[in-house]
């Protein structure tokens, strides 16, 4: 295996390891004072969701099949305990998977900003964390529903609270990593015009 091809490894591991991690930080921090009734506060914000949206941005499939990885490392480790086999969690990380891939298709084919997202700007943002929020949520509630996990009866809800959730996860995310972009930017800049 050539160097190039090692440190696309590296990077896939790299980011399947840090969205695991930051999934399960947000677990025990926003879930563990709810104890039996964690399912019921899953909804409110998803920072990981905006995580992930940054990680695919940035990195293309690398960031997507690393998010997979973590996606299945994170069901078939348990953190997860609706889905009990390795066949709900393939189900469940390879619909995932493929939604966010074709609501960022999708999105880029309607707006005309695609991949490498060099025209991407802080406008389009809440707007495509939406889209991608909407897609990726309902293929999930879908999912759910076929393997028997979800009730029918609770789709509407389950899919505008996720929906909502991870929105405004990825809209913070994506908001904090703009403003860091931009202060490093001013801090490069000083630093270039102090030493001319």
């Amino acid at each position: 295996m050539s160097s190039e091809w090692r440190a696309r490894v590296a990077l896939v591991f790299l980011v399947a390891c840090f969205y695991a991690g930051v999934v399960l930080i947000n677990n025990s921090l926003l879930f563990s004072w709810a104890g039996d009734d964690a399912a019921s506060y899953r909804y409110w914000i998803y920072p990981p969701a905006g995580v992930r949206l940054a990680l695919i941005l940035l990195l293309g499939w690398q960031g997507l099949l690393g998010y997979f990885i973590a996606v299945l490392a994170l069901i078939t480790s348990g953190v997860f305990p609706e889905f009990d086999s390795l066949e709900y969690a393939l189900v469940i990380a390879v619909g995932c998977t493929l939604s966010i891939w074709a609501a960022l298709l999708i999105y880029g084919w309607i707006t005309g900003v695609k991949t490498p997202w060099e025209r991407l700007t802080s406008r389009h943002l809440p707007a495509l964390a939406l889209f991608v929020s909407v897609l990726s949520t309902a293929v999930a509630c879908i999912l759910k529903v076929w393997l028997g996990v979800e009730l029918l009866e609770d789709f509407a809800r389950n899919v505008s609270l996720t929906v909502l959730g991870d929105t405004l996860g990825t809209i913070i995310v994506l908001a904090v990593l703009i403003r860091l972009r931009k202060a490093y930017k001013k801090s490069v800049q000083a630093e270039q015009s102090e030493a001319v």
